[in-house]
């Protein structure tokens, strides 16, 4: 076997709630690891072919029992760890840990799945006094951080996944807005499942193009939702009227800011991609079928993170 290369890549979640009965005093969420006598914030490593979003949702889950959704990223951290190989050898390997700020949307702390060897025990602890007890200073880099942000609405833009090509459609004399998701669109759609999840998206929109919602189809049938067929969103509809997919973009935009706790996922075509990214306020980038562009807007609408994931498959 060969060794390692790169550092070591982790991710986790500066969880927030309100305390009741206060004017906004909050908690955050924080582990207890009995090996080093620690209180630290959630995280954990990446496991194989998995998202770093993915990952911290996870990770949360299970320190502490609390189901998350993730809002806006963070700055990552990274130190070095020191190990001690099979053979009994001292190594030391750098670390990054990538942060999302996260929202609570289920679970409990009753509910955790690690060991109590390795955590034996998750406690929401007011922010102040956090600030003063977590044990590690990137650690307290991230909560201050996170307790800076400002409210923000999530818009998740997906490229549809791979389809038949328009040469071997044509060939049958078919529309090309019928043209479906070929094998490797359909297990693109299927991986989406968990990445859309891990922002929460409880909403969708999209082109009414069969690649399009056959994109979406697995999803919303995990959440139980419906896709809203949007014409305007479409190559046909693009082409004869840019103006109206801006519309339709910002109509989408205007609904996640509406609703902060219903994030909003919508699916588009190639050449229309980039009309609904400048729409967003997202930075311009060629993205391949099934990447997802996910956009933090600010309570005025400006984009003002965004993250890119391109598919696996």
């Amino acid at each position: 076997m060969g060794g390692h290369h790169g550092p070591i890549q982790a991710a986790g979640a500066v969880v927030l709630r309100t305390i009741d009965g206060t004017e906004g005093a909050r908690e955050v969420l924080v582990i207890h690891r009995p090996s080093y006598d620690d209180l630290s914030l959630p995280k954990g490593k990446v496991e194989r072919g998995e998202d770093l979003p993915i990952t911290a949702v996870r990770e949360v889950a299970e320190e502490t029992g609390i189901a998350i959704r993730l809002s806006m990223p963070l700055q990552p951290t990274e130190y070095t760890v020191t190990y001690t190989t099979a053979s009994g050898k001292p190594k030391s390997r750098a670390k990054v840990v990538s942060w999302w700020l996260g929202v609570v949307v289920g679970g409990s702390i009753d509910e955790a799945t690690a060991s109590p060897e390795e955590i034996d025990g998750a406690l929401w602890m007011p922010t102040q006094q956090a600030l003063k007890q977590l044990s590690y200073a990137t650690d307290v880099q991230v909560l201050e951080e996170a307790l800076a942000l400002p409210t923000t609405s999530t818009v998740v833009l997906v490229r549809h996944g791979k389809a038949v090509s328009r040469k071997e459609w044509s060939s049958q004399k078919t529309r090309d807005a019928d043209r479906p998701l070929e094998k490797r669109g359909r297990r693109q759609a299927k991986a989406l499942i968990a990445l859309l999840g891990a922002y929460g998206v409880s909403r969708l929109a999209s082109s009414p193009s069969a690649r399009c919602m056959q994109t979406f189809e697995p999803y919303a049938k995990s959440i139980g939702a419906d896709i809203a067929a949007m014409d305007a969103l479409s190559e046909e509809a693009h082409d004869a009227d840019p103006a109206g997919t801006v519309s339709a973009m910002r109509t989408i935009a205007h609904r996640a800011m509406s609703d902060l706790s219903r994030p909003i996922a919508v699916c588009g075509h190639r050449p229309v991609l980039p009309t609904m990214r400048q729409a967003l306020g997202g930075a311009n980038h060629p993205m391949s079928t099934a990447e997802c562009l996910v956009v933090h807007l600010d309570e005025a609408g400006h984009a003002i993170r965004e993250e890119w994931y391109a598919s696996q498959y």
